[in-house]
């Protein structure tokens, strides 16, 4: 219930002040598990990323976020945590199980923001996912909110979009065994996904 009020209510205000764009929505599968992997330029990504479609989507946001009041918030509309820079097994366990259960995980392959367009290299986190969940991965590009949201601080009422692509299939041959080669490859290529969505935006 909270999480699709807020829904609204962001939808409503991207649309109105931000002049929020919306492509390849279609993509996105309407129901059934599905590994959405985007870009990360703001704290205003996942937001942004969620609205554009109808169903729930949840989030894996670093660990720092779950502190005092805001941390009961977060956890109401989605999110769970993740410790930075080091195998969390607990919330990879999370995440097998969100998708396990036919929900949609969202997952910011970079780890950390990022400086407007350039992407940062993906941890191998997401490649693995995409091999042992067997699941449709949509790579998912952001823009504007660098921009709408700095990481200096403060609000601008600049232009943002959100697109989906085409989503991609990762699964070892028969008889094989996915590792670490197949995993890194994957999360490159999910990287290239959202590099190409990134050179084909609009210009305006």
């Amino acid at each position: 219930m909270i999480y699709r009020v807020i829904w609204f209510i962001c939808r409503g205000l991207f649309t109105l002040f931000w002049r929020y764009r919306i492509r390849g929505a279609h993509h996105l599968p309407a129901t059934g598990p599905v590994l959405v992997a985007s870009n990360h330029v703001s704290y205003m990504d996942p937001p942004v990323v969620a609205v554009g479609v109808w169903r729930p989507l949840r989030f894996m946001a670093k660990e720092e976020l779950f502190r005092g009041a805001f941390a009961r918030f977060i956890r109401q509309i989605g999110a769970f945590p993740v410790k930075r820079g080091a195998v969390d097994r607990a919330a990879l366990k999370q995440s097998f199980d969100i998708l396990e259960s036919g929900q949609g995980l969202v997952l910011f392959p970079e780890g950390t923001r990022g400086e407007g367009g350039e992407l940062r290299a993906p941890e191998m986190g997401v490649g693995m996912i995409a091999y042992r969940a067997g699941v449709p991965v949509v790579p998912c590009y952001v823009h504007g909110t660098d921009q709408a949201m700095p990481r200096k601080g403060g609000i601008r009422l600049a232009p943002i979009s959100v697109t989906y692509g085409e989503p991609m299939h990762f699964a070892a041959p028969e008889g094989a065994r996915a590792g670490r080669k197949e995993y890194e490859l994957a999360a490159q290529q999910i990287m290239a996904a959202i590099a190409a969505l990134r050179d084909a935006h609009p210009v305006n």
